[in-house]
């Protein structure tokens, strides 16, 4: 399958019309060959992705974070992401993104983090891509952090106990949403799920009464490639495609 009509098998599933105004899904880097042999899904892309790309013999990267977001006016080989750039394009390897589009869409990242979540009677709302549901048993703020853990997958989190309510209702948005802390009021939830919490969005938090929790950017998106592995495998087929293996956090805990 080339690549163009790949593409257009994709974005029926995830249509670019969706994303924010901001945002830069879409190709970022042409295959040196339209057919494309198999696809490497991942959240990210970075110098390791593209060389497991390049190991597993495929010659498009599909990824849910842009690797380029804004214009520029200098290229250093050298500085990220520049030099994952490189390294592509000298491979000859692909690159696509679906970001606010496949949170956006029905289906995909926040209803993913809905359904691991056992939420019921999910609503969305209609600020970004904000998801709320209910839990099947309401439990104690300390029962669902430790449940926050297991099911997404986090070994640490980091979080706001504003209240000593019972949680039941959860407001939900993967990846990076705590801006939109004030426009949740007025919404009933019990306590919001997001990540990347700055010093001051957590205090105002605190000082709303406002349960918060931040599960890490990544553990909150990181089901983006499966939801990306079954588009592909439902609609492009003969072309093999893989989950990277070759993500992690970028930083550590002690």
């Amino acid at each position: 399958m080339d690549v163009e009509k790949l593409i257009e098998c994709l974005e029926a599933y995830f249509p670019l019309s969706l994303q924010e105004g901001w945002d830069n899904s879409g190709l970022q880097v042409s295959p040196k060959e339209k057919f494309i042999k198999a696809v490497l899904l991942s959240l990210d892309i970075t110098l390791d992705v593209v060389e497991e790309a390049k190991r597993k013999g495929c010659n498009l990267i599909i990824a849910h974070h842009p690797l380029l977001f804004s214009a520029t006016k200098r290229i250093d080989r050298d500085i990220y992401p520049f030099n994952v750039l490189y390294r592509a394009i000298e491979l000859g390897i692909g690159i696509f993104a679906f970001h606010t589009n496949l949170d956006i869409v029905d289906g995909g990242v926040n209803d993913c983090l809905c359904e691991r979540l056992g939420l019921l009677d999910v609503k969305k709302l209609e600020i970004k891509p904000v998801r709320i549901g209910r839990l099947r048993e309401p439990m104690s703020f300390d029962e669902f952090l430790r449940f926050v853990k297991n099911t997404v997958g986090v070994e640490f989190l980091k979080y706001v106990r504003a209240n000593k309510n019972m949680v039941e209702r959860v407001a939900v948005c993967g990846g990076s949403c705590m801006d939109i802390l004030s426009d949740l009021r007025g919404n009933e939830f019990d306590v919001f799920i997001s990540s990347d919490l700055k010093h001051h969005q957590a205090i105002w938090a605190k000082e709303t009464g406002i349960n918060v929790i931040d599960a890490t950017h990544f553990f909150t998106e990181l089901c983006s490639k499966e939801i990306l592995k079954r588009a592909v495998d439902s609609c492009c087929h003969g072309i093999k495609s893989y989950l990277s293996e070759s993500e992690s956090l970028p930083w550590e805990y002690i």
